[in-house]
């Protein structure tokens, strides 16, 4: 254990302590508190300042409407009669012609995009009851004109698909994804690639650098080889939680220190019934796949004996890491479900970031879930075990090539 615990701990310190590892951990920390504060920031850059006042020159029904309709809108513009000045924070409103109804906004500022579409909204509400109004429709007719259209699909389908009902709209059968939850996947599914891409190489460098500088016939003179690897294993396991960590915990700062009420009514970001289940597995999936990945590259890494073999050794981790991110990221608005997902969810590489987005859809039972959990554990079992194996036979190798490697550990 005492031996474990040398190898584990001066692994896991210069890699902390490197500054690379600073420097990037600082680098992401300054953008969450970046993005937490985005809107302030746009806010610097704009210089368009809010309107507080619209003053309309027209008689009292059009300037009670158009109130009113303001008002329906949540909007902060007060709208009061026209007295012949527009100070500042004030904006000007005249009709120009009633048959179409044209109008004219006149300020001293630019007006922000919000408030200009506030007031572009209620403007075409008038329209659209002037239109009404001079055409002499009934409150019948009136509705009519906001029916959308009732669409029958005829589309040939298997016998279990036929019962579904025909006359659903594409709204009905659209799979719905709550913001929320869209957000933490797509934070889950990126935060894994990155660090499985960075951290990956580093533990095939570490391992096959130690193979080719021959420094591993001191090592394993007084430290068992399975021992120094997994000790390995583990230390850049814990490097890659403890970025992470740091990560989470910059996060739980900023919603502590800045106020979030702005960017959440604006991307109408609410939870539902889903985002508790999308947050634990989401968290569970990150660290098995970070696991599993590490574990892989380590396998990968005990294959060769010279660092030019490197790159090719870890292409494999490369190719299925992104292949499995590409499948996530590519049907989150689509279909979560559809046939390539089941499958490939049950890909012990691909598993880690596809089973995140089944996990959206609450028609995706906690079995399915669970089953992949099991999948990467029992992966993560097989892959130490195997690199574990392979390092054993091969650490004092000089065979050049991956497959003189594997042919002559076979043999063995």
């Amino acid at each position: 254990m005492n031996k474990f615990m040398a190898t584990f701990s001066q692994t896991y310190l210069s890699k902390v302590r490197a500054k690379s590892f600073m420097i990037s951990t600082l680098i992401i920390v300054l953008l969450i508190f970046i993005g937490a504060n985005f809107d302030k920031i746009i806010g610097i850059f704009d210089s368009s300042e809010e309107l507080t006042t619209i003053k309309v020159e027209s008689d009292e029904a059009f300037m009670t409407q158009f109130e009113a309709i303001m008002n329906a809108l949540e909007s902060d513009i007060d709208v009061v009669e026209n007295d012949g000045e527009i100070g500042a924070a004030e904006a000007l409103l005249t009709i120009d012609g009633t048959e179409p109804l044209s109008f004219t906004l006149a300020a001293d500022q630019e007006i922000p995009g919000d408030q200009m579409n506030d007031i572009e909204m209620a403007l075409g509400e008038l329209q659209r009851t002037n239109t009404i109004q001079a055409l002499n429709l009934s409150p019948e007719e009136a509705e009519r004109l906001n029916t959308p259209p009732e669409i029958t699909y005829d589309i040939a389908s298997g016998p279990e698909e036929a019962e579904v009902d025909e006359a659903a709209t594409p709204e009905e059968e659209m799979f719905e994804t709550n913001m929320l939850n869209t957000i933490i996947f797509y934070v889950t599914v990126i935060v894994m690639f990155f660090i499985i891409i960075n951290y990956a190489s580093q533990i095939g460098t570490e391992v096959a650098m130690e193979k080719t500088s021959r420094v591993i016939e001191m090592i394993v003179s007084s430290v068992p080889p399975v021992t120094h690897l997994l000790a390995k294993i583990s230390a850049m396991i814990l490097v890659s939680l403890t970025q992470l960590g740091i990560f989470l915990i910059a996060i739980v700062i900023a919603i502590q220190l800045f106020d979030f009420s702005d960017i959440i009514s604006d991307f109408g970001l609410e939870s539902d019934d889903q985002t508790l289940t999308m947050i634990v597995y989401s968290v569970i999936y990150l660290i098995l796949g970070l696991v599993l990945y590490l574990s892989i590259s380590a396998l990968l890494g005990s294959f060769i004996s010279r660092m030019e073999d490197l790159q090719q050794a870890l292409l494999p981790v490369t190719m299925f890491s992104l292949i499995g991110f590409y499948i996530a990221i590519f049907n989150v608005w689509g279909s979560a479900d559809n046939m390539l997902v089941k499958i490939s969810s049950y890909f012990p590489l691909f598993t880690p970031f596809v089973m995140p987005l089944r996990a959206i859809n609450e028609d995706t039972s906690q079995i399915t879930l669970l089953i992949g959990v099991a999948i990467l554990i029992v992966s993560i079992i097989l892959a130490i075990w195997l690199a574990a194996s392979i390092y054993r036979n091969s650490v004092l190798s000089t065979s050049s090539g991956i497959f003189k490697n594997l042919k002559r550990i076979r043999k063995e």
